[in-house]
C-alpha cells in the first residue's frame, strides 16, 4: 500500500536520515569528516596544538570537521598495520619513518607540485622519485638534564663517552637522586638502547652502511664486537640504574619522575621541551648531546628524511581536497609556532613567520635555548635514519623495548639477546 506523506514530514525523514548518514563514495564521506592521526597521549603540548590545528582547518573549511585520532603511546607501526588490514586507515597519517611501509603498499598519495615551495620547504630526499609528507620539522634526540640536581651531584658538563655518562650516574646515585627517568612498559624502554647502538654501529658516515650490511648478511648483531658492547652496555645500564618496578612504568610515570624534579636525566627526544610549560616544570632543563661507547665525540641525532603527515588513499573527490587543506591549515603561522613549541623542533618552513620554539615560561625558553646552543655546538649524526630505503625495519624500535623488558626481567644472556635482534630483524625484512 502506498502511503503519501505529508510534505513537511517527509522533508524531516530526508534531513536525519541525511544528517546520520556515514557511507562513502566517489566523492568523499558525507558526514563531511577528515581523520587526522596525532600521536597525543599525556602530552599536554601536543594536545594545545592539535586543537588549534582543528580549529583553524574547520574556520577556513566550513561544514567540514577534523577528528583526531589520537594513537598516545602506541606502537604506530603496529596500528598501521591494523588498519590496513582492516581497510580503515584515516585520511592522514603521521609517517615517523613509515613511510616506505605505507607507500610500497600504495596506501599514500604523493605531495602536490609546489607545496614545498609555497611553505619555504627544502625537499628531503625522495622516496623511489616521489614525495609524500607534509614535513613537520627537524627534530634531534639527545639527553634531558635537570640542572639542578645534578649540580648537587657535581655532574655539570655533558660527558665525552659513555663512559663518563655511566661514572655522572654514579655520582647521582650516590647523592642519594633517582639517576634516569625510566619505564620498560611502552616503546619508550628502548630508546636509550637506540641511542646505544646508533651512535656506536652509525658513528661515521659508511657506504655501505651497517643497515645495508646487515641486510646483506655481510654482519650481525650475534657478530658484530660494536654491536656485543652496546648490549652489555644495556645490561649495567639497566641493572644499576632502573627503578625498581620499571616494568610496570611507562612513557607517563617517566614525564611524572622528570617534570615533578625527581629524576636527573631523561634519555629522550626533544619534543620533551613541549611540556614544560603545561606541567609548570620550575627548575631549569639543558640539552645535551649522546656519548658514544667508542672514540667518536657526543653528538645528538638528527635527520632531515620525508616526515610529518601525509595523505592517505582513503582520501577520494572532495574529501581529498579537504585533506591537504588539512596540511595547508598546518602551517597556518599561529598553530606551526604551537607545533615547534610542542615538539620544541625547528622550524622548517621559511616562508612562514615562525623563528623557532618560544615560551613566556622562562624554564621552558630556557630548555629551548639550551637545545639550540648544544646543537650548534656539538653538531648531529642521522644515525640509523639514513634513508627512507636505508633505515632500520620499521618495526625494530618495538623489538629494542623487547630486548630491555628481558633484561629487567632478568635475561642477561648477551648471546641469546643479540640473537633475538637478529631474528626480529630477519622476521621483518621478510614480512616486507
Amino acid at each position: 500500500m502506498l502511503v503519501r506523506l505529508h510534505p513537511s514530514i517527509a522533508l524531516l525523514l530526508l534531513l536525519v536520515l541525511g544528517c546520520n548518514s556515514k557511507s562513502s563514495s566517489a566523492d568523499g564521506p558525507k558526514d563531511k569528516v577528515i581523520q587526522v592521526v596525532r600521536n597525543i597521549g599525556g602530552r599536554a603540548g601536543f594536545q594545545k596544538h592539535a586543537n588549534a590545528w582543528k580549529a583553524a582547518f574547520e574556520r577556513a573549511n566550513p561544514g567540514w570537521r577534523m577528528e583526531i585520532i589520537d594513537l598516545g603511546n602506541s606502537d604506530a607501526s603496529e596500528s598501521y598495520k591494523a588498519k590496513i588490514a582492516s581497510d580503515d586507515l584515516p585520511e592522514i597519517v603521521q609517517t615517523w619513518s613509515f613511510t616506505p611501509l605505507l607507500a610500497d603498499g600504495g596506501y599514500l598519495v604523493p605531495i602536490r607540485d609546489g607545496f614545498y615551495d609555497k611553505y619555504g620547504i627544502t625537499k628531503p630526499a625522495p622516496y623511489k622519485g616521489k614525495w609524500y609528507t607534509s614535513q613537520s620539522g627537524t627534530q634531534i634526540m639527545g639527553i634531558a638534564v635537570n640542572r639542578d640536581l645534578c649540580a648537587k651531584a657535581g655532574v655539570t658538563q655533558p660527558p665525552a663517552t659513555w663512559g663518563e655518562l655511566t661514572a655522572d650516574l654514579d655520582k647521582i646515585k650516590a647523592a642519594g637522586i633517582q639517576p634516569i627517568a625510566y619505564g620498560g612498559k611502552e616503546w619508550s624502554a628502548g630508546q636509550f638502547l637506540g641511542y646505544l647502538l646508533q651512535m656506536s654501529l652509525y658513528s661515521k658516515p659508511e657506504n655501505p652502511s651497517w643497515t645495508k650490511r646487515r641486510d646483506s648478511g655481510a654482519i650481525t648483531f650475534a657478530n658484530d664486537p660494536n654491536a656485543k658492547a652496546c648490549i652489555q652496555a644495556a645490561i649495567d645500564f639497566l641493572t644499576k640504574y632502573a627503578q625498581k618496578g620499571a616494568l610496570s612504568d611507562g612513557y607517563n610515570e617517566e614525564q611524572r619522575d622528570f617534570y615533578g624534579g625527581k629524576a636527573a636525566m631523561w634519555l629522550m627526544g626533544c619534543w620533551i621541551g613541549g611540556d614544560i610549560e603545561p606541567n609548570k616544570v620550575a627548575f631549569n632543563v639543558d640539552y645535551w648531546p649522546i656519548p658514544s661507547l667508542n672514540s667518536g665525540p657526543p653528538k645528538f641525532l638528527a635527520c632531515n628524511l620525508q616526515n610529518g603527515w601525509a595523505v592517505t588513499t582513503k582520501a577520494k573527490g572532495e574529501a581529498l581536497n579537504k585533506s591537504f587543506a588539512v596540511l595547508d591549515a598546518f602551517y597556518q603561522p599561529d598553530v606551526y609556532q604551537l607545533f615547534v613549541n610542542a615538539e620544541a623542533m625547528f622550524p622548517q618552513a621559511s616562508k612562514v613567520a615562525v623563528s623557532g620554539p618560544k615560551s613566556d615560561w622562562k624554564p621552558a625558553q630556557h630548555l629551548y635555548d639550551s637545545m639550540a646552543a648544544n646543537f650548534k655546538k656539538y653538531g648531529g649524526i642521522t644515525g640509523e635514519l639514513i634513508a627512507l630505503d636505508d633505515q632500520w625495519p620499521d618495526s625494530f624500535g618495538g623489538t629494542l623495548t623487547r630486548v630491555a623488558q628481558e633484561i629487567l626481567s632478568g635475561n642477561t644472556d648477551q648471546q641469546k639477546l643479540l640473537q633475538m635482534m637478529d631474528d626480529d630483524w630477519d622476521s621483518a625484512r621478510k614480512a616486507n
